[in-house]
């Protein structure tokens, strides 16, 4: 059976709830290694840890799920 987790991947300030937020991907490592992949899981869902305040309050982003067209943490060019 697959082993499935959620692992955080990056801590960062959240200016909308103006706190540290983690950013974390639902990872799955199968049974056994896959050759020839690259990864050793695949990544099937991301999440924000305050995503669902975010939607309380209104805000959407592609980390609460709500707006996969807006991402607040990637910096302006």
């Amino acid at each position: 059976m697959p082993k499935i987790i959620w692992e955080v991947t990056k801590k960062i300030w959240c200016g909308r709830v103006k706190e540290e937020v983690d950013l974390l991907e639902e990872r799955i490592y199968p049974d056994e290694p896959v050759p020839d992949v690259g990864m050793p899981y695949h990544v099937h869902a991301r999440k924000c840890s305050q995503g669902l305040e975010c939607n309380l309050e209104g805000f959407a982003c592609r980390w609460s799920g709500l707006n996969p067209n807006y991402d607040p943490f990637v910096e302006a060019p």
